[in-house]
């Protein structure tokens, strides 16, 4: 490096790129302070000294709200690749679980949550027991968590239009349509499609892709309960003559098969069964071991195994 080089460096406070981080993702003096531990005035004055030296406001106020300028838009992902790439330097190349006390978030839906996540769980909490695992409802404002980084995880497939995020397939499920036992929607198998917009439907908030599919059969039906629980859609169904439908390795975990009878829906299109996660996230050692994770126990649930 030459010697002008070092001595911009020396010049430089390394403290500056880290608050011009926060504040590109967080668009606001008071909520970046708080992240970073330090007064507002303290905010205000990196701030000041980080407009001198990128020539520009980077952030400025229009009406009630405060927006980034066409160059902090620019630099974003510039300044979060060198964070991430300082990060990374001086990670431990090994990883000690018993010592990680890391926060791990997963969107999922309820369709995920009996065997999938329940398993992913049990095996972080085993092997990683410090660690805090928080579970985020399937919903429009969680995939933009995801993607901004607030969310980690998510099982399932995430809209084809986003970007910024890292995806792995793990392959394709049948769907299944579950509902009481003595259901008159079970009485001719051969007239279950002609017979399914008879009947009322319960629906459990999936990913997009579930939804897509599944309309191609219920767009006629009645929705008695929307965006319900695993647990209030089956009691739901339990007592009247609603159906769910959902992937058929999730409704074969359904309890008191007494209660309730299913079927396969060969007439759908198979569902896409993927894990997605915020992208850069695995270049971090712990992270990296999650995803894995999520990714065998997602396998062997599916029984997608390679």
């Amino acid at each position: 490096m030459r010697n002008s080089d070092l001595s911009k460096l020396r010049e430089f406070d390394f403290n500056l790129l880290k608050t011009l981080l926060v504040i590109l993702e967080q668009k606001h003096i008071s909520k970046s302070a708080e992240l970073l531990f330090i007064t507002q005035p303290a905010v205000s004055k990196q701030l000041s000294k980080l407009r001198e030296m990128f020539d520009d406001p980077l952030l400025v106020r229009v009406g009630n709200q405060q927006i980034l300028t066409p160059k902090a838009t620019r630099i974003h992902s510039q300044v979060e690749f060198l964070c991430q790439q300082f990060l990374d330097l001086v990670s431990p190349e090994t990883l000690n679980l018993a010592e990680v006390t890391q926060s791990v978030s997963v969107m999922h839906s309820d369709y995920g949550s009996p065997k999938w996540m329940t398993r992913v769980i049990n095996e972080i909490s085993n092997q990683a027991p410090n660690v805090t695992i928080t579970c985020q409802n399937w919903s429009e404002e969680n995939i933009y968590k995801l993607i901004s980084g607030e969310i980690n995880f998510a099982l399932g497939r995430l809209p084809n239009h986003l970007q910024h995020y890292e995806m792995e397939s793990l392959g394709t499920i049948s769907s299944a349509l579950i509902a009481r036992k003595d259901h008159p929607i079970f009485s001719n198998y051969d007239s279950l499609e002609k017979m399914i917009p008879n009947y009322p439907i319960v629906q459990i908030r999936g990913s997009d892709a579930y939804q897509t599919i599944y309309n191609d059969l219920v767009r006629d039906c009645t929705v008695l309960l929307e965006e319900a629980t695993l647990w209030l859609a089956l009691e739901t169904i339990k007592s009247t003559n609603a159906f769910l439908i959902g992937p058929s390795k999730f409704i074969d975990e359904v309890e008191d098969k007494h209660l309730y009878q299913s079927v396969e829906l060969p007439m759908l299109k198979p569902l896409p069964i993927a894990v997605c996660w915020t992208a850069g996230l695995t270049n971090d050692l712990f992270f990296n071991w999650v995803k894995e994770k999520i990714i065998g126990v997602g396998r062997e649930a599916t029984e997608q195994k390679n």
